[in-house]
């Protein structure tokens, strides 16, 4: 129930009345220009995400296919109604705050970020306060505590752009003011340039510091001592700067300190940002940047392990990762969204990142993949490599010898088979999996079948039969299917009503090596492969998406392809909902929740639409992966429906 339930509360919140206000709101500030929040944040940002205009996302959310689904006149009573069990939870929280619901999702009118930053560093204590301080061996190792601790804190920042004249936004400011002084915080206020900081601190002067100031309808709110206030500063730089500009001199050179370097100028954030914008025309509605080790690295320093800590993720490698960053894209009449995410890696690939070997292969699918395949994913990898380097971590940390001791030795004594020796020289690197939607609706039904490529099937087959000879009958039951002799497993039971109930087995199928859990699945397999029904590889939505997607590889060749038929997704989640067992489910853990008896109820209407009056509001949409000598690029791309 909850991914459906939020994305029911996503379209109630984007699709409902006040988004008029919201889109009136734009057009007062069309003259109206904001700094981009990677100009103002510092250069060490662990990390970051930025909507570029809240308003362009509620102007294209209409046009979405889930956007156009939720809007049909068959589910607006749905919405309508989940949007006003969200209007009766927030009246409580919206009374204390002296807003609405519909007023408080107007606030936001243009750019909106969020940043995790590196705390400011603890201020130092004045004499007399030294003098005070208690100097047995518990009071010097909690102040040593707290002093590392405070040298590795974290901040945060937060920017809405709630455009100017904003009632709601000031009505909240106040109310929120009002709190600091009900609860004796001090306020203190700063001019910086032309910015009046406010900044709250705590009487007896400890515990976290709160900034915030406004400009032009720009609000920036700081967690943290000197958060808001560096921000402010930029802007003021920025101001004068745009000021200057037309009076300066061609040869005038703008130098930056490292102390006011901006997270624009971060060479691992323009590194990755450029391919994760790449050569998109349009600007990207969403950004993020994260410094995974950056982040890593202080939570290790404020614990009283980092001494044990730190060596295991130097020899893991971890520091490698110089930055992961992504963007989302809006499309046009054929594409309806485009993503990038990009890892920056230094090489060579080492330790963790000894593992991750990609290598690029055929992509296409495999001639057995039936055209109603929910969803065919393909992947390249170099898994002897990988599996050697593995063997080196866990020996590293588990001492010589012990992969070994779980893997080699296990496969030997079971099977009689050396796993390094016979079974992974024997693969490729291609795997394919395949995932086809069976009833009842639940967590488990896409079944699927996993297929490993052999360079040999004959040897393939000689391995098998060596399994076969090693274990129970009951667990690889011979069944001739259409000619080809498949090994099923003892079904289990599982105690749950409407839980599909797996069927496993293993087949060779020519080169491939076939793992399913479904019967059904194994079924279609095999008549896709005879040529009786459709194959994916001939599907036009296949042939439509991979021609798009063609133009995004920009003549790399992938390690990873994923194609999805996004209306099997929905559909489950769909049918999960208005399903009587979820209905209970929700109940059951709601207890005496009126809410949830509310949203119980609502799951049990007679009245939801059939899904196959839904399912023509999607498409079908793709993940693909390179890999580059420092870095790893993975894109993604929705298709709208042909109409």
């Amino acid at each position: 129930m909850m991914p459906l339930a939020c994305l029911l509360v996503a379209t109630a919140w984007l699709s409902s009345p006040s988004v008029a206000f919201a889109q009136s709101s734009a057009t007062d500030n069309e003259s109206r220009t904001t700094v981009p929040a990677p100009r103002l944040l510092p250069s060490g940002t662990l990390a970051y995400l930025r909507i570029d205009d809240v308003n362009d996302i509620r102007e294209d959310w209409g046009e979405s296919s889930l956007g156009k689904m939720l809007n049909d006149p068959k589910m607006r009573p749905f919405v309508s109604d989940i949007y006003q069990i969200l209007t009766d939870l927030f009246e409580k929280p919206g009374k204390e705050m002296g807003l609405t619901l519909d007023e408080l999702r107007s606030l936001p009118q243009g750019q909106v970020a969020i940043a995790l930053l590196e705390g400011p560093p603890p201020e130092e204590k004045t004499d007399e306060e030294k003098a005070d301080e208690e100097e047995d061996d518990d009071a010097i190792a909690r102040r040593l505590r707290n002093k590392r601790r405070q040298q590795n804190s974290f901040a945060l920042a937060i920017m809405i752009d709630a455009g100017p004249n904003n009632k709601e936004m000031e009505t909240l400011v106040e109310r929120l003011m009002g709190l600091a002084e009900k609860n004796r915080m001090i306020i203190q206020n700063e001019q910086i340039g032309s910015i009046e900081l406010t900044r709250l601190v705590r009487q007896r002067g400890d515990g976290d510091v709160i900034e915030w100031f406004e400009q032009d309808g720009f609000y920036v709110i700081g967690l943290g001592r000197t958060i808001a206030q560096s921000i402010a500063k930029k802007m003021n730089d920025e101001q004068r700067d745009t000021s200057q500009s037309s009076g300066r001199s061609r040869r005038t050179v703008k130098t930056t300190s490292a102390d006011s370097e901006t997270l624009a100028q971060n060479a691992d954030f323009i590194a990755v940002m450029s391919r994760s914008i790449g050569a998109e025309a349009e600007i990207p509605q969403i950004t993020f940047f994260v410094n995974p080790y950056g982040i890593a690295k202080r939570i290790i320093a404020r614990s009283g392990s980092a001494f044990f800590i730190a060596p295991i993720v130097q020899d893991l490698g971890i520091e490698k990762i110089r930055g992961i960053g992504g963007s989302l894209f809006r499309g046009g009449e054929i594409v309806e969204s485009i993503g990038h995410m990009h890892v920056l890696i230094d090489p060579p690939r080492d330790g963790f990142f000894g593992v991750l070997r990609p290598e690029d292969i055929e992509v296409s699918p495999p001639v057995w993949v039936p055209a109603d395949a929910a969803s065919f994913t393909c992947v390249g990898w170099d898994i002897e490599t990988a599996f050697e380097n593995v063997g080196k971590i866990v020996n590293r940390f588990a001492g010589e010898g012990s992969f070994e001791k779980n893997t080699e030795k296990p496969a030997k004594e079971r099977f009689d088979l050396s796993l390094k020796e016979e079974v992974l020289p024997l693969m490729t690197g291609r795997v394919v999996t395949i995932q086809r939607y069976q009833l009842p609706a639940n967590w488990n039904s896409m079944a699927r079948a996993i297929a490993i490529e052999v360079k040999d099937a004959k040897e393939a087959d000689k391995l098998l039969d060596r399994v076969k000879a090693k274990v129970p009958p009951q667990r690889m039951k011979p069944e001739v299917l259409r000619g080809k002799t498949a090994y099923f497993s003892e079904q289990r039971q599982f105690d749950q009503p409407g839980i599909r109930v797996p069927e496993n087995s293993v087949m060779l199928l020519g080169n491939w090596l076939l793992f399913c859990d479904s019967r059904e699945v194994l079924q279609q397999v095999l008549r896709a492969e005879a040529g009786e029904i459709d194959r994916l590889a001939d599907d036009e939505d296949y042939v439509l998406l991979t021609s798009e997607l063609g133009a995004k590889l920009e003549g790399e060749t992938p390690f990873l392809f994923q194609f999805n038929r996004d209306a099997e997704t929905y559909r489950i989640l769909y049918e999960m909902a208005n399903s009587d067992e979820t209905a209970q489910s929700v109940e059951n853990r709601g207890g005496d929740n009126p809410m949830a008896r509310r949203v119980a109820e609502l799951m049990r209407r007679d009245d939801w639409p059939k899904w196959e009056e839904l399912e023509k509001y999607f498409s079908v949409s793709g993940i693909f992966g390179y890999d580059e000598p420092g870095s790893i690029h993975i894109g993604s791309m929705n298709l709208r429906p042909i109409e």
